[in-house]
């Protein structure tokens, strides 16, 4: 009775480690939950007719098969996954050097162990209760995305290899210092070795992982900072194009009157059309709530005007109250925009230009950007795939940015072509419909 107690307790510990690491870093689903009980029950079971000789062999195992299971199952976030994997091992493999500690401490007495276990138990689900109340998290739901999917291919293989590295790292040195347990035992001062062992890949394991954190925060902060300093350069041009159509107004004023004075009625009509023109480039993109979209959009309408393409704003919202952040809608747009340039500088036949609309369709704005289509159709359905690319010296990494800061706010982004224009459309929804 009391070693099935005390496997009761074990298989307890291990899926409260498990529950709060999901907590941690996926959040508990009512599927998860019922999937850790099951795996409470099996645990219990083996350490029960093993009296705990083949538990932690069964144990790594079935977490192995849990995380393949998780993986094969959701269709996103694998890294996410194999990190609720590895953390979740390593708390359990210093667990078990816990037991190794308290075994040879209580010298076989069972009941005594039960009280060590007990005390491990209350500790954990006190740590628990505390992150659910606080409501903590040890990567924000979005980490994934924003850590692994950089636009350069090489910084993403890079942030892959670190990451693996160190998730890697830290399971074999904690399943190595678990194993020594077993040599330790048999040492003249065996108790306080095992209680250094448990002490000290405690430790290692929470500066590991916060070492992950700070990887993928400083990784993430640095990206932002880059498009940050690209907006704010953006604006700075934008506001230095708007005082300047401010400080020119009174001398067009001076000049209008001098022609109305004059009597010169036509070339005060042609005069004041060409001003018109001048100021209609920026009072398209006004209307704009964000200036940094605004400046995006005129600096790339100069740069297409600047190889001889022509390009048209329909902006019929000011794209207030997206669920994306303004940096993540000017990838959006900034993207799209680019692709359709990169498509006509390569062309002669210019004529239709580059269409950007922007209007709202119920709870989404709607982003197309239109230009003439010279490729082959049945390549479009392929556009929004990673490293895809029809055009050389490009690694296709923009269009399926696109796509994917959609899609992680419940949007999409498709391809349609009517007749020989093609449309890349963006439909992103409004804060109260991503919830």
């Amino acid at each position: 009775m009391l070693q099935f107690i005390i496997s009761m307790i074990f298989g307890l510990t291990v899926g409260v480690i498990m529950c709060l690491i999901l907590w941690l870093n996926t959040r508990l689903t009512l599927t998860e939950f019922v999937a850790i009980v099951g795996f409470v029950f099996s645990g219990s079971t083996v350490w029960t007719f093993t009296e705990g000789r083949f538990a932690d062999l069964t144990l790594i195992a079935t977490l192995t098969v849990w995380t393949l299971g998780r993986i094969l199952f959701t269709s996103k976030r694998a890294f996410e996954k194999l990190l609720t994997f590895a953390m979740s091992t390593t708390l359990v493999l210093n667990y078990y050097i816990y037991l190794q500690f308290i075994g040879l401490r209580v010298d076989g007495m069972d009941f005594e162990q039960l009280i060590y276990m007990l005390v491990y138990l209350v500790i954990i689900s006190s740590a628990f209760l505390v992150v659910v109340i606080q409501k903590i998290s040890f990567f924000n739901n979005a980490w994934v995305k924003d850590f692994f999917s950089p636009e350069d291919a090489r910084m993403k293989s890079n942030r892959i290899m670190i990451f693996s590295f160190l998730m890697v790292l830290t399971m074999v040195i904690v399943f190595g210092i678990y194993m020594s347990t077993g040599f330790v035992a048999e040492a003249t001062n065996a108790m306080f070795y095992i209680g250094f062992e448990f002490f000290f890949s405690l430790v290692y394991i929470f500066i590991s992982f916060t070492m992950m954190k700070m990887l993928v925060e400083y990784y993430i902060l640095s990206d932002i900072s880059e498009h940050e300093k690209q907006h704010q350069k953006e604006l700075k041009s934008f506001i230095q194009i708007i005082r300047g159509q401010r400080h020119d107004f009174n001398l067009h004023l001076h000049a209008v009157n001098g022609l109305l004075e004059a009597g010169k009625y036509d070339e005060c009509r042609e005069y004041v059309s060409t001003m018109v023109a001048e100021t209609a480039y920026v009072n398209e993109v006004l209307p704009i709530y964000d200036t940094s979209i605004s400046a995006m959009l005129y600096a790339y309408r100069a740069d297409a005007e600047s190889r001889g393409i022509k390009m048209y704003f329909e902006i019929t919202t000011n794209l207030r109250g997206l669920a994306p952040k303004a940096y993540e809608i000017n990838r959006i747009i900034g993207n799209l925009i680019q692709n359709a340039i990169d498509a006509i500088a390569e062309q002669t036949d210019r004529e239709y230009g580059i269409v950007v609309s922007m209007y709202e369709k119920g709870d989404y704005v709607v982003i197309d950007v239109s230009n003439k289509f010279f490729g082959d159709s049945e390549e479009l359905s392929r556009a929004f795939e990673y490293n895809y690319t029809a055009k050389k010296n490009h690694e296709g990494i923009g269009l399926s940015t696109v796509q994917r800061i959609a899609e992680s706010y419940k949007g999409i982004a498709y391809v349609e072509i009517d007749e020989d224009i093609v449309h890349f459309i963006v439909h992103i929804p409004k804060k109260n419909k991503s919830r």
